[in-house]
């Protein structure tokens, strides 16, 4: 029996038959490009969203000439009138791989515009826009003479004609984020007194021509998905209202209408990338509208992690399709597992921002190590990890702790043909993740944990819990190989009167003791997180005592952005800069970094101040077995991230 019927019914347009409603929306993943041609790599990162079963996998944004519009590495050039036999041939495999199973192939054409930066230009010197205008970063903007405006609607239309002939069934135009298309339709960025300003008829002339000329060059058969954002969320930007009106105009020369919302350089507080406060499905309101609206089918896109919520928002009528973003790197294989069910064993993405490894200061570096997913080691690494060596035999593996990297190693090792056990010293499996039984925020990362723990059901791991492994159980069960996965402990900081206060997870196991004041001593991710929950869930005011100068320092960009606006709205407040000197019953003394003493009193004193590994139960367990290896938090206190990887790792390794 069919669990979700509605997402797996297949829908037809102009003869372009796609086979589910889920599509997997263009986003940026690693090593996908090289000089405007897709990589092995890219190739095989893109089948294997087809092969997953996405009835529509669509290329990250490409961009549509080398004249005025920015390029990036990440981006195929569909745009050259010369294309190089290999260029051309290399393009078509992937088409060729995306359409061998089933799956539509579509690519994202966009220009940036007026966002565009003048070092990526190489005809004209400073980007163009639909308005003149001196951008805050000091970089003129100059406005689209009408002859542009035509040159750029060619571009469109000659690089989707070239999409065409390699092998695109349709293209997605990008008119939402604030990128050029949406600058048009924007009353934030369209200023102009001409045919292209003023009434939403006027504004709507730019998208109408580039949609016009793809189509007669293109023909009728050759799909265009045009993404709007539903609402900028920004002071001055397109409205809900603005969209409708727009999306009625454009309706009748697209095919499909995919709803976003915001704009990329707000793109958390805008929700153009929801984070992990955000609800599911967080521009469904915004599509539905649309849909009430228009003819043709709609998108929605914006925070579905989960089968049932596809199914929902289908099955509602507030749109046609749901297109998944970053739960593709989490679980490629989202839409075979939910037909096949195995629902309980999708990864759900924790939208954590991993394809998002830009530094909040342009003048910074990247950061790389956001490129991987969280919760899915294969992610960006499918052609590497798909070449590694087979086993030799099937070994007889110990995994020694069942946390996050014990629970990944297992299934990996078995997964791979290995006799495995998992031993775990308490009565469940999930390690330190047992909090997400309780923090709402971590919904997600609680149904990884469950999903782990299916997988290693489904794979055949013999599982032993309320079981310590000790020297002798090793020497008893003779495995060839040993994972040691450990975990940690709170680190208890030496400060007098530490014995007055709490960890901060351990009050996940009795709310009802915060009280209505609280003092939280360690303003990290941790401390931050479970402090902003606290606050909101049981309506305490938390304070945070931080000994760096700022909180929430050891996370990415994106979670800071997310997190911080809410930890203020509930009325958290907090001290940096600070060293604490002593817990006493109904407070904490504290120095200022000038070295003043202060006293802040508190129903409840709790600290985060990081974990440390269990060295001590890792060298009682080394030694004994020839293959040894430790992973996770009992090599060294991370995050999931690390967890999840180094547990893959050493199962892989497992010859």
């Amino acid at each position: 029996m069919n669990t979700f019927p509605h997402m797996f019914s297949p829908y037809t347009i102009k003869g372009v038959k796609f086979k589910n409603r889920v599509f997997a929306s263009p986003i940026t993943t690693n090593r996908i490009v090289d000089h405007g041609y897709p990589t092995p790599e890219g190739i095989d990162a893109f089948e294997t969203k087809a092969r997953g079963g996405f009835a529509e996998v669509t290329i990250t944004e490409s961009f549509i000439d080398n004249e005025y519009s920015a390029r990036h590495e990440h981006g195929l050039n569909v745009y050259s009138k010369n294309m190089t036999t290999f260029h051309m041939e290399s393009i078509m495999t992937l088409t060729e791989a995306i359409k061998a199973h089933g799956a539509v192939a579509s690519i994202q054409l966009n220009h940036i515009g007026a966002i565009n930066h003048p070092d990526t230009i190489i005809n004209h010197n400073n980007p163009i826009g639909p308005s003149s205008f001196i951008r805050k970063d000091g970089v003129q903007v100059d406005e689209m003479t009408v002859e542009m405006i035509k040159h750029v609607a060619n571009n469109y239309a000659e690089a989707s004609w070239n999409c065409k002939a390699l092998g695109f069934d349709m293209v997605m135009l990008h008119g939402g984020h604030g990128w050029l298309l949406s600058q048009f339709i924007s009353p934030r960025m369209n200023h102009r007194t001409d045919e292209y300003g003023g009434s939403m008829e006027n504004r709507a002339r730019f998208p109408i021509m580039v949609c016009k000329k793809i189509r007669e060059l293109c023909g009728d058969d050759f799909l265009i998905e045009y993404r709007v954002s539903g609402s900028e969320r920004i002071e001055g930007g397109m409205t809900l209202n603005d969209c409708i009106e727009f999306c009625k105009i454009i309706q009748d020369y697209v095919d499909i209408i995919h709803v976003t919302s915001g704009v990329y350089h707000s793109h958390v507080e805008t929700k153009a990338f929801s984070s992990m406060y955000d609800k599911h499905g967080c521009n469904l309101d915004l599509a539905a509208a649309v849909k009430a609206a228009v003819h043709v089918p709609v998108v929605a896109v914006g925070g579905f992690n989960d089968p049932q919520q596809v199914e929902d928002a289908i099955t509602s009528g507030k749109c046609d399709f749901v297109a998944l973003g970053r739960q593709q790197f989490a679980d490629p294989e989202f839409c075979n597992k939910a037909q096949t069910g195995r629902a309980d064993q999708i990864a759900p993405c924790l939208r954590c921002s991993c394809f998002n490894p830009l530094p909040p200061n342009p003048n910074e570096r990247p950061i790389p190590e956001l490129w991987h997913c969280t919760v899915n080691p294969w992610s960006s690494r499918e052609l590497r990890w798909r070449q590694a060596p087979l086993p030799k035999g099937r070994r007889k593996v110990l995994i020694i702790g069942g946390g996050v990297s014990g629970m990944y190693a297992a299934l990996t090792a078995a997964e791979r043909g290995h006799n495995v056990t998992l031993c775990e010293k308490t009565s469940k499996l999930g390690g330190l993740l047992w909090f997400t039984d309780v923090d709402t925020h971590k919904e997600s990362l609680k149904r990884f944990r469950d999903s782990l723990v299916a997988r290693c059901k489904y794979v055949g791991v013999n599982i032993m819990l309320n079981t310590t492994v000790t020297p002798k159980l090793i020497e008893g069960m003779k495995p060839d190989a040993a994972i040691c996965a450990v975990g940690s402990h709170p680190f208890i900081p030496p400060i007098k009167g530490i014995e007055n206060a709490t960890h901060a997870i351990e009050i996940y196991k009795n709310l009802s003791l915060l009280g209505k004041k609280v003092v939280l001593i360690g303003g990290g991710a941790i401390g931050c997180e479970s402090g902003f929950f606290f606050a909101e869930h049981c309506g305490c005011h938390v304070h945070i005592l931080e000994m760096r100068d700022d909180v929430c320092k050891d996370s990415n960009d994106s979670q800071r952005r997310a997190l911080i606006p809410r930890m203020k709205k509930v009325g958290m407040t907090w001290d940096c800069n600070v060293s604490v000197k002593e817990i006493i019953n109904n407070g904490v003394k504290f120095m200022d970094k000038n070295q003043n003493e202060h006293f802040i009193d508190a129903d409840n004193i709790i600290y985060a101040c990081g974990n440390r590994s269990n060295d001590e139960i890792v060298k009682s367990l080394e030694n004994i077995v020839p293959w040894f290896i430790v992973t996770g938090d009992a090599k060294k206190a991370r995050t999931v991230k690390e967890a999840t990887y180094e547990g893959f790792c050493a199962a892989m390794d497992i010859l």
